[in-house]
């Protein structure tokens, strides 16, 4: 049971970061000067997300299909 709680939490992350358009600074990149690369952690991923109200609604329909989904399966267990 906890393999597929384990898989679920893992597809639900991944919906919800598929959801939520990333905010890009193209513009702000002067190829004269290009900027040092920086380094990709979760926590620069997040700080450049742009949540809409519309993505938030997704997310919660995501989280309760997932939460039903949890539901069902410990309660099958």
């Amino acid at each position: 049971m906890w393999w597929k709680l384990t898989f679920l939490g893992i597809v639900t992350a991944g919906l919800i970061f598929s959801l939520i358009p990333i905010r890009t600074h193209a513009v702000m990149i002067d190829p004269a000067s290009p900027p040092p690369p920086t380094r990709w952690t979760l926590r620069f991923i997040v700080s450049n997300m742009y949540l809409t109200p519309g993505t938030l609604i997704v997310i919660c329909l995501v989280l309760a299909a997932a939460g039903y989904i949890t539901l069902r399966i410990v309660r099958s267990a």
